[in-house]
């Protein structure tokens, strides 16, 4: 491994971060699947936390370094995309957003770990950590919408080269402007949290899609 080109390495986080990321999220307590629960009522979420926490203190550990070797991948892209051809400004902005924006997830990963790793029962843990839980949900807000300005930088970056799909990138710029959509309107209205949150994963899988595709271009430079 230690001979291993930067654009083999950057290009096997592209096509797998986003995967093994996207696995974990399903898997999270509270989530799609795991004790569903919605995501605007602290009380359920807190409450399938607690319940699995042995699950939940993984999923905490494993989303966060996944979407920091997906940074990884997009930074050794974004230094190709750099050194020659069209894009280098728009893929830079990208790059700032996407890092501000999963340093925000890592931070609300690590603060769902603390409500987790608490001990406390579930009827004394949903007290302690409301208003912890509240913060998770802003820096969630946040998160995605710096996030999603990135995919969409990035995007329409790559749709401006000969050497990418261009028709994938505009597909991948549309679901950005649709994931920020909904993660205004969630964040503004939490009565629409859990349906915009879906939509949102839906929006993630295209992103993951494209990623794939990306990474693969990234390994045979």
């Amino acid at each position: 491994m230690g001979t291993i080109s930067v654009n083999k390495l950057g290009g096997l986080a592209l096509m797998l971060a986003p995967a093994i990321t996207l696995i974990f999220y399903f898997l999270q307590p509270g989530g799609s699947f795991i004790d569903a629960a919605d995501p605007a009522n602290a009380t359920e979420t807190i409450s399938a936390l607690v319940s699995n926490a042995a699950l939940g203190k993984i999923v905490s550990v494993i989303i966060p370094i996944g979407l920091l070797s997906m940074v990884y991948g997009l930074f050794i892209l974004q230094a190709n995309i750099r050194s020659s051809g069209n894009g280098d400004a728009l893929s830079r902005l990208a790059a700032l957003f996407v890092m501000v924006g999963v340093i925000g997830w890592v931070i609300g990963s690590g603060a769902s770990l603390a409500i987790i790793g608490s001990g406390l029962p579930v009827e004394q843990a949903v007290p302690v950590f409301g208003s912890l839980y509240s913060a998770i949900l802003g820096i969630g807000t946040v998160s995605g919408i710096m996030t999603g300005i990135g995919f969409l930088a990035l995007a329409l970056a790559i749709s401006s080269r000969d050497d990418y799909n261009k028709m994938m990138a505009l597909l991948a710029a549309v679901a950005a402007l649709v994931a920020i959509a909904v993660t205004i309107i969630g964040g503004m209205n939490t009565s629409q949290l859990q349906t915009m949150n879906m939509i949102s994963g839906l929006t993630y899988l295209v992103h993951m899609v494209w990623f794939f595709m990306l990474g693969r271009s990234l390994i045979k430079r």
